[in-house]
C-alpha cells in the first residue's frame, strides 16, 4: 500500500540549527537595532517579531489522493515593511521574489518555489508619512491550480524567498530585508465531506475488532446494532486504539463511528470522538502481533459537529480505496475535555 501521510495537525518547522542561530539576533525596530552611520535616512526592514524563527513562516498544503485537486486553505504569507524612523513623505514599497536569499542551509534541502505556485494578491504597500510601517500587508498566497505543484512528490519541501523594492530615499536593511515561506506538500486520503451513501457495508463476522481498553474481541461494536449501547473506550495510547483486523487485504472506502447514547452514567454523545487519526497496513499478522512499527498514517479526520446520540453517525470517508488488513483508530482529542472517548457501533464500508 503507499504509504501516505497527511498534515498533522502539529505543524514543526524544520532546520534547527539555523533557527537556533537566529536566536541572539536583536528585534529590528527596537533598541537593540543596530545604529545606522546616517541616523536621518530610514531603514526598511521586514520583522516577523519572533526572534526564533526569524522572518520564516511554514505551511502544508494538500493534494487530494490521486486527482489533481489540490487544497491550500490557509496557505498564505502576509507581512507588513517597517520603517527605523519616519518620514516626512509616502514611500511605495514594491514585492519581489528572490530565491537568492533563501539561507543556505535551506537551499541544500528545499527546492525552490516556481512563480506559478503562487499569487499575489497584494504586491505593493505604502508607509504613510509620519507612520514607521505600512497600513497594508504584502499578501501572497498559494495557487491551487499550480501545475508544478500537482507534480511535486509527497513530503516535498520548497522553499520562496520575498524581498521588497525600495524607494531611492530609504536603505534597505541588509540583514533584515528577507522572508522566507516554507512549504510541503502532503497527499491526504480523508475526505471530510464524505458519505458511505451507496457504499457496500462490509460483513461484520469477517473480521475482529478489539475492544481498546477491554483489551477482548469486541463483537458488539460491529454487531450492525445502534441500541447496544456498549461504552467501548478509545484513546491516544497505542494500548487504547480501535483496532481492526480484516482478516485479508480488502480494499476499504469508509469507516462509520456510532456515537453512544444515554445511560445510567449521563448523556454519553459529549465523550465522543472529535478528531482521530487513522493507520493501516497490509502486515500478515494477526491482530495482537501488529506493532506501531507495521503501521502506516492514512490521514486524521475531524468530526464536524458534536453529535446528539446514535442516530448522528459519522462517516470517515476515503479519497480511494486503501488496501489494507489492519486499520487502527487513536483518538486524538473528544468533545469534552476526557482523555479518552467511548464509541458505540463501528461500520466498515467498501
Amino acid at each position: 500500500m503507499k504509504k501516505n501521510i497527511f498534515k498533522s495537525a502539529l505543524l514543526a518547522v524544520s532546520t534547527v540549527l539555523l533557527l537556533t542561530a537566529c536566536e541572539s539576533d536583536p528585534e529590528v525596530g527596537s533598541t537593540l537595532y543596530p545604529s545606522m552611520t546616517d541616523a536621518s535616512t530610514p531603514v526598511a526592514y521586514i520583522d516577523n517579531h519572533s526572534y526564533v524563527p526569524k522572518n520564516i513562516q511554514a505551511n502544508i498544503f494538500v493534494q487530494k489522493g490521486t486527482s489533481t485537486e489540490l487544497d491550500t486553505d490557509g496557505c498564505e504569507l502576509k507581512f507588513k515593511i517597517h520603517l527605523t524612523i519616519a518620514s516626512n513623505k509616502d514611500l511605495v514599497f514594491n514585492l519581489k521574489q528572490d530565491n537568492a536569499k533563501i539561507p543556505q542551509a535551506y537551499a541544500e534541502s528545499h527546492e525552490a518555489l516556481k512563480e506559478d505556485a503562487f499569487t499575489v494578491a497584494k504586491g505593493t504597500v505604502t508607509i504613510k508619512a509620519g507612520k514607521l510601517e505600512s497600513e497594508d500587508e504584502f499578501d501572497i498566497k498559494l495557487d491551487a491550480a499550480s501545475k508544478s505543484l500537482i507534480g511535486v512528490e509527497d513530503g516535498k519541501k520548497m522553499m520562496a524567498a520575498f524581498t521588497v523594492e525600495a524607494p531611492t530615499e530609504v536603505t534597505l536593511s541588509e540583514k533584515y530585508n528577507a522572508y522566507c515561506w516554507e512549504v510541503s506538500k502532503k497527499i491526504f486520503w480523508v475526505n471530510p465531506k464524505g458519505s458511505t451513501k451507496g457504499m457496500e457495508q462490509l460483513d461484520v463476522n469477517t473480521y475482529d475488532v478489539n475492544a481498546a481498553s477491554y483489551g477482548n474481541i469486541g463483537p458488539n461494536l460491529s454487531d450492525g446494532k445502534d441500541d447496544s449501547y456498549q461504552q467501548y473506550m478509545v484513546s491516544n495510547s497505542s494500548t487504547s486504539y480501535l483496532k481492526i483486523d480484516l482478516k485479508k487485504e480488502t480494499d476499504i472506502k469508509a469507516l462509520q463511528l456510532t456515537p453512544c447514547g444515554s445511560s445510567f452514567f449521563g448523556d454519553l454523545n459529549e465523550l465522543f470522538v472529535r478528531e482521530i487519526e487513522i493507520f493501516g497496513s497490509t502486515a500478515d499478522k494477526g491482530l495482537f502481533q501488529m506493532t506501531d512499527a507495521d503501521m502506516v498514517q492514512l490521514g486524521v479526520a475531524t468530526c464536524p459537529a458534536m453529535p446528539k446520540g446514535p442516530n448522528d453517525k459519522w462517516d470517515i470517508v476515503f479519497y480511494g480505496p486503501q488496501k489494507v488488513r489492519h486499520i487502527w483508530v487513536r483518538m486524538v482529542s473528544a468533545f469534552s475535555d476526557s482523555s479518552s472517548a467511548f464509541i458505540n457501533e463501528l461500520r466498515i464500508f467498501k
